[in-house]
């Protein structure tokens, strides 16, 4: 299979690659990923900028892409106030375009499925106003796409714009995969260590004891990852008859504390996580919050 994967050189590329690397890899960036797996080719083009017949040419003959590029606003931190989140929208709207560039050329090109990186911030109206509140349980991933800033906003724009390519409306159903990204990176537990100075919340993000909480609910592991993508690019759909091939699932390992729900990623993608953060950090947790005189509860209460 020759899969094209978008974003070679940043984060969630370089995890998902292991779980991939047995498929020929056309690789694309602005930049050069640290390093190139055996076989790959590499591309270096800004997907936004680059002529319509030398996007033509990566497209051609790719059977599934996977996109993972974005273009980060001044600040990545999308729960930082600098620049504003009122401020953001012309940069997450370039994400935007260059999200329809890609399905176009991919559309063009016979691709087959395009696998799109969304996140859990697609979404995150829920988690921000409801889960924390305790007016929520569980997110699903067939819950309308609410988001409070302009960074989820994109997101949920990706997943929608797909619809249209998923549905045969232009000729052929074309297969998305659109996966919402939990926290693909490991656990700072000494931010949560007594003593330590709590980073800004903003946005309603709970702060102390249950932004640890929240950690360990939203934690996807490397290898879980690695294999999310894998079941993403090679699964074939299990989707009722007659259904769009258009899946929304949420990428985490399988924690104790999860408050998205797994649903499609397991019943639809066959993916079936490992890692439990619960275990992983089993030594913090007992710590700092199931002690005599830690606080219970699955989250905790949110402060702002």
């Amino acid at each position: 299979m020759i899969l094209l994967l978008t974003g070679a050189a940043g984060h969630m590329a370089t995890l998902a690659m292991p779980g991939l690397e047995h498929h020929e890899l056309r690789l694309a960036d602005v930049r050069k990923p640290a390093w190139l797996t055996a076989g790959a080719s590499f591309r270096e083009l800004s997907l936004l900028d680059a002529g319509d017949d030398e996007l033509a040419r990566l497209f051609q003959g790719v059977d599934v892409v996977v996109h993972s590029a974005y273009i980060p606003s001044a600040e990545r931190d999308v729960y930082s106030q600098y620049p504003p989140q009122i401020e953001r929208f012309q940069a997450e709207l370039d994400n935007v375009r260059m999200a329809q560039r890609v399905y176009r050329c991919a559309f063009d090109a016979g691709v087959r499925r395009v696998v799109a990186v969304s996140s859990n911030h697609a979404a995150d109206w829920y988690e921000h106003a409801q889960v924390h509140q305790r007016r929520k349980e569980t997110v699903y991933p067939t819950d309308l796409p609410l988001a409070d800033n302009f960074y989820g906003w994109s997101k949920a724009s990706y997943e929608l714009l797909a619809h249209p390519y998923a549905c045969g409306t232009f000729g052929r159903c074309m297969e998305f995969v659109l996966l919402r990204i939990g926290s693909p990176y490991p656990i700072d537990v000494s931010r949560y260590e007594s003593g330590a100075k709590p980073a800004p919340s903003g946005l309603g993000r709970p702060t102390g004891l249950a932004s640890f909480k929240r950690a360990l609910g939203a934690y996807l592991s490397d290898r879980d990852c690695a294999a999310l993508f894998r079941c993403a690019v090679e699964a074939p759909l299990a989707l009722a008859p007659g259904s769009v091939p258009w899946v929304i699932a949420y990428g985490i390992s399988d924690n104790t504390r999860a408050f998205w729900s797994l649903e499609s990623a397991r019943a639809v993608l066959g993916y079936a996580p490992q890692d439990d953060s619960e275990v992983v950090y089993a030594d913090a947790v007992r710590r700092l919050l199931t002690g005599q005189s830690a606080p219970g509860g699955r989250l905790g209460p949110a402060t702002r």
